[in-house]
């Protein structure tokens, strides 16, 4: 009989101590990413036909004897602006052959990309298009820059390190304004 009284009475006491707040571990943060003000410097260089307004914090490092064809690299976020500039006239091409070359090589991210939105924007030195890539992806953004005449630029933003852009998304979001800031400052000399 005496059994009988401890069946009951150990439920009551597991009930008793389960309302008590038990500790639990917290997931593992992420840093906090602290954004510069925005500020730019201008590039130009005199082998390159065209200028524009960059973030202050850039480093330009030319590629492989190319004037025009040079990295402007973010120590603080560890990223770079790939700039390719092209005379697609030179080439004996035109501008929608170019553009649906180059609208190729961003299709091929549609393995990874969860989704890749176009915008068209038009400004004073020419039109562009916007390719925003989502998903998990090493360049979140690239433009194509195009005038009227002959002259061509095409931006890829990367990260140097492994894509986690769920965390990384205040930095694309930082780095995507900057780079329209980039296009709406472009001049052809």
């Amino acid at each position: 009989m005496k059994k009988n009284k401890y069946i009951y009475f150990i439920p009551f006491l597991c009930c008793l101590l389960s309302c008590s707040e038990t500790p639990v571990p917290k997931p593992a943060a992420l840093p906090r990413i602290e954004l510069p003000e925005h500020s730019y410097q201008i590039f130009s260089k005199e082998e390159c036909p065209f200028e524009f307004e960059f973030p202050v914090g850039g480093e330009i490092i030319p590629l492989s004897g190319d004037q025009c064809w040079f990295d402007i690299y973010y120590k603080q976020f560890d990223c770079k602006w790939h700039i390719t500039y092209r005379n697609f006239k030179a080439e004996k091409a035109t501008r929608s052959v170019a553009f649906e070359e180059y609208r190729k090589l961003i299709y091929k991210h549609s393995k990874k990309a969860t989704q890749i939105n176009e915008t068209p924007l038009t400004f004073p030195a020419g039109e562009a298009v916007l390719f925003e890539i989502y998903g998990s992806i090493a360049t979140p953004a690239q433009f194509f820059f195009c005038d009227s005449t002959q002259n061509l630029i095409e931006t890829s933003f990367y990260f140097n390190i492994a894509n986690r852009n769920d965390s990384l998304a205040p930095v694309i979001d930082f780095m995507k304004q900057d780079l329209h800031h980039m296009m709406s400052t472009l001049k052809w000399k």
